[in-house]
């Protein structure tokens, strides 16, 4: 286990993270940015300072999770209560202590929070902020020790302090040419967040914003937006939010929804502009209330509403894909949505099982879903299969005896690990062409996965069934005959998934995990995906020097030497001998790091294939050609077969075109890299050779080529990876050796 103590960059990074996180952000330059506009007032600057030292260190000391510490999620709750608190009073020393006292408490309020709304995988947000702030301003009346402050008053005075005569003659510029109320009461808003009430404080965040995400910057005038025409819409008085600390809860709420806790889409999009309002609602009702006690709401409205729906969403049966919780926060709204764009495929949530197909060699779908004879209705999600010579023929000789049929008595397989629940044996095979209605399904195996999947293998050979109710099974398991039993005219195999543990229970749209589909010029995998009538259908075999080259262990180092034929010095540079090293992070997520320049490639295994999800660091690096050239490698396969899949567009593109695809990304993506690993006819799974393999990398902007990166992959018995990259007149080179020991 690593040391829980904090260097210096710790530090740095909690304090830092602590301002950005205001924004759900770790953007250092962000934090930059909003430390700056924290000193317009030099009281709330320091306040907040304050604030975040103390409740950083009590999470240092008390030995609270580090990584949680260091994005400054113990920071920011903490940081807006000294922030508050430090613009309402005149600095001094009780002053000073109060701000302690009030950290402290915020602080110990967001573990409680942590834990209570943690539990139902929530969010705790600003709610520690709200009540130390409440508590604070509450008893307000009894601070006599503490004077108002009077900042904020003599505006051109305080700002030729901080700057000063051209400070003022450009916030003057910005005051006088700046007329618009929509636009002013815009910045006004995003001042408040940090509690300062300067036009220039909220053009600044605007400016850290559009840096940092392009998505942040776009939904925050979204969620302003949304707001001011309901406001006009229903008639409530809209200049107040230019003075008071209320106007940041639309843009705070349409950024937590719209590219946050969602992956950023249209439908998210579509709900900002449907909850927006509701945040008016209760904004304007709980001003009323607030007025009583002569305090504000503050954020009070944000966090209802952002709780609200994630927790009604928590509770859906049903997840829409395009309506989807961040499945692993990166710290960017772009981040979250290409990532997600590329796995949506890989990893479709709706099915989180890997079901095999339940048959050795080449099968054909001879009545799919929605059958031409059966398959209709609430049992339309089934596949009969059945084996074809290369004309199409499922038989040999007259067909008129079982043994002319080439699927006849072949082994049935388990689709997945799991249970016996049914197993029907006793069901004799009906002579060809005859069916047999009261028994129906035939011989049949059901076997449960989970509470909510079940796959049934019916039409089985008569007393070819090898397991009974209860067995535990493992996916690839024998478990009966393909026959001709039940409403069976001809041997065939049918299959379905279910939700329910019945024979004659209703079909459930679902797919197969991994499987190869022939085609004219050889095989093409796929995944999560569903095989139609007359296809060819195959398991992959799985290769063991695959298996074991693709088996990353935490603690496994190995050794890359890279090799470069360029002129440009940028790829020269890359050149030299490396040692990567596996590890996993506080998700249980495996990554390979280069430690020389903290590059990380991170990966999944399940057994089937070899995924590389995501890459942080520089991309001038071995790691990243390494990522790219097996970003996936299916473990099972047959010679000349191929996977396609797409790399998320930020690990390719760059510069203005990804900038401008970041505003509209979430509505529609015009740039693309398309990802094709082609497996050699010499790679054939039964040789002793090594495996050779193809990999093409393409650039696309709007579907047309705009670049291209070939990789020839050799990898040998001995797990020792060799891979040839050209692209452009340049050549990369770089072989790859397990060194663990």
């Amino acid at each position: 286990m690593k040391n829980n103590t904090l260097n210096g960059k710790d530090i740095v990074d909690s304090v830092l993270n602590s301002y950005a996180q205001v924004f759900f952000s770790k953007s250092k330059l962000l934090a930059a940015f909003l430390i700056v506009i924290s000193f317009f007032d030099y009281g709330a600057g320091i306040g907040g300072l304050i604030s975040v030292f103390i409740a950083n260190t009590l999470a240092r000391f008390l030995g609270y999770n580090k990584y949680f510490l260091n994005s400054g999620l113990y920071g920011f709750n903490a940081l807006l209560v000294g922030l508050g608190v430090g613009l309402f009073y005149q600095p001094s020393v009780p002053l000073y202590i109060l701000i302690a006292v009030a950290a402290i408490l915020t602080f110990f309020l967001t573990v409680v929070f942590q834990g209570v709304l943690g539990k139902y995988g929530l969010p705790y947000l600003s709610v520690p902020f709200l009540l130390a702030i409440w508590v604070v301003a509450l008893s307000a009346g009894d601070l006599s020790a503490l004077n108002i402050s009077e900042r904020g008053i003599y505006t051109y005075n305080e700002l030729y302090a901080l700057g000063g005569q051209a400070f003022v003659n450009f916030y003057d510029f910005l005051e006088t040419h700046i007329r618009s109320s929509f636009i002013r009461i815009y910045f006004h808003s995003l001042g408040a967040i940090f509690f300062q009430t300067h036009l220039l404080a909220g053009i600044i965040i605007a400016i850290g914003l559009l840096i940092y995400s392009r998505i942040t910057f776009v939904l925050s005038i979204l969620g302003y937006s949304i707001a001011y025409l309901f406001y006009h819409l229903v008639g409530i008085e809209f200049n107040s939010l230019g003075y008071t600390f209320i106007g940041f809860n639309y843009i705070l709420t349409a950024i937590a929804l719209g590219g946050y806790y969602l992956v950023p889409g249209r439908v998210s999009y579509g709900w900002i502009i449907l909850l927006l309002p509701a945040v008016v609602l209760i904004t304007t009702s709980t001003q009323q209330i607030f007025l009583t006690f002569k305090i504000s709401p503050y954020s009070l409205p944000f966090n209802v509403i952002v709780l609200m729906f994630l927790y009604a969403l928590k509770l859906r049966e049903v997840r829409p894909k395009k309506l989807v919780e961040t499945p692993v926060q990166l710290g960017k709204p772009e981040k979250n949505l290409y990532l997600y764009s590329g796995n949506l495929k890989r990893f479709p949530s709706a099915y989180p099982v890997s079901a095999s197909l339940p048959f050795y060699g080449e099968w054909t779908i001879n009545q799919g879903h929605n059958g031409e004879h059966t398959h209709k209705g609430a049992w339309r999600h089934a596949w009969d299969f059945v084996i074809t010579d290369k004309n199409g023929a499922q038989f040999k000789g007259s067909g008129d005896f079982h043994e002319d049929y080439f699927c006849f008595g072949k082994a049935v397989l388990a689709p997945f690990d799991g249970t016996v629940v049914e197993a029907v044996n006793n069901v004799e095979d009906n002579t060809i062409g005859d069916i047999n209605t009261k028994a129906n399904w035939g011989n049949t195996v059901i076997i449960k996965h989970n509470d909510y999947l079940f796959a049934k293998l019916s039409h089985l050979k008569f007393h070819s069934v090898e397991v009974k109710p209860g067995d535990q099974v493992k996916k690839g398991q024998i478990i009966g005959r393909c026959g001709n039993s039940g409403r069976s005219p001809y041997p065939h195999l049918h299959f379905q998934f279910q939700t329910t543990p019945y024979i004659g229970s209703v079909t459930l749209d679902y797919p197969f995990g991994h499987y190869l589909l022939k085609e004219e010029n050889g095989f093409t995998q796929k995944n999560f995906d569903f095989p139609k009538n007359n296809q060819v259908v195959v398991n992959p075999s799985k290769n063991e020097i695959l298996s074991e080259t693709f088996h990353f262990i935490p603690g496994q180092r190995l050794k890359i030497d890279v090799e470069v034929d360029s002129k440009k010095q940028k790829w020269q540079k890359l050149a030299g001998n490396f040692e990567l090293e596996v590890e996993t992070d506080v998700f249980n997520t495996t990554y390979i790091q280069c430690p020389q320049n903290a590059a990380k490639a991170y990966l999944y295994n399940d057994e089937d294939l070899h995924y590389f999800t995501n890459f942080t660091g520089s991309k001038n690096t071995a790691l990243y050609w390494f990522f790219i050239s097996l970003f996936k490698v299916p473990l099972g396969f047959l010679p000349n077969s191929k996977i396609n899949d797409s790399i998320p567009l930020n690990m390719m593109f760059g510069g203005i075109l990804k900038f401008l695809q970041d505003f509209i990304a979430p509505v529609f993506l015009f740039l693309k890299v398309d990802y094709a690993l082609t497996m050699k006819e010499s790679g054939d799974i039964l040789s002793s050779g090594d495996i050779e393999m193809t990999a093409e990398i393409t650039k696309k902007i709007f579907g047309r080529e705009a670049g291209k990166i070939l990789a020839e992959i050799k990898i040998g018995q001995e797990g020792k990876i060799e891979i040839n990259i050209e692209f452009n007149e340049d050549k990369i080179k770089l072989i790859c050796q397990n060194e663990l020991d």
